[in-house]
């Protein structure tokens, strides 16, 4: 019986990810996370969105990918909520870090981070910690990377269990979804919107990020089902059309640093 192709780190033995790195030392570690999502998504939308876009960019590429942790980091006002299960700031760094760590053994020289979860307040420290220490590591949340797409695709901003996640949700695993459950709900801000850049805003200038303070109310708190958006807006189509941008972008990304650093080649952080 002929085994099953795979770029998926765990389904190798540890000789086959040496000679691969020998081919192609970009690995990429997708994360997720366990959080609500209204009544109509499940709670491991973030992370089960990932395996299909990561297994065709890597057939596309040749990038190796590591096992998916299932849990991430979350902000501040996701806390509390049932159905969600946050890490810590402090464990979910150290556990980016020991994967990076442990898999350069295997001669990867170069790393992606890739989420749809809002979780870069972590991740940028990540990077920031293994580049001292001699690794090279991107961190790549999706959102920011096909802004402009986004609003080719969808009629309103990017939230949380709106109209793009239940598009994705539609795309990739619509058996996981009720659709009859889906409300239009709103998150209440701490500060004007004028003062908070959501994550798929095109040149804005406003001070703060919606990660980069305590600028909305907390979640369990604040809202009945757990939605910031109009998931009743999405469209299987609609979440087509996201995926192919994503997995594009990234596509584009893995290639363009094979290209400017071949296999073998040691970029130096510090």
């Amino acid at each position: 019986m002929s085994r099953k192709e795979s770029y998926w780190w765990q389904h190798k033995s540890w000789d086959e990810i040496v000679e691969h790195a020998k081919k192609c030392d970009i690995a990429i570690l997708p994360l997720g996370s366990i959080e609500q999502h209204g009544h109509h998504l499940p709670t491991g939308h973030d992370t089960m969105q990932l395996f299909p876009m990561m297994e065709e960019v890597a057939r596309q590429t040749g990038a190796m990918l590591l096992p998916c942790p299932w849990y991430g980091a979350h902000p501040h006002h996701h806390w509390g909520f049932p159905g969600t299960i946050p890490l810590s700031n402090d464990t979910m760094k150290a556990l980016i870090k020991d994967i990076v760590r442990g898999a350069s053994k295997a001669g990867f020289n170069k790393f992606i981070l890739f989420f749809g979860h809002g979780q870069a307040f972590v991740t940028n420290y990540a990077v920031q910690d293994l580049g001292i220490e001699g690794y090279y590591v991107l961190s790549v949340m999706f959102q920011n990377m096909v802004r402009e797409e986004h609003w080719k695709i969808f009629e309103t901003p990017f939230w949380h269990a709106d109209e793009a996640e239940t598009s994705l949700a539609l795309s990739l695993f619509p058996e996981y979804v009720d659709m009859s459950k889906a409300v239009v709900e709103s998150a209440t801000p701490l500060l004007d919107r004028e003062f908070v850049t959501g994550c798929t805003e095109v040149g804005s200038s406003k001070p703060l990020r919606f990660d980069e303070g305590t600028v909305s109310a907390p979640e369990y708190k604040d809202l009945k089902y757990g939605v910031v958006g109009d998931p009743t807006k999405a469209t299987k189509e609609k979440g087509d059309k996201y995926f192919k941008v994503i997995v594009d972008g990234l596509v584009k990304l893995v290639n363009h640093i094979n290209t400017k650093y071949p296999a073998g080649t040691k970029i130096e952080t510090n």
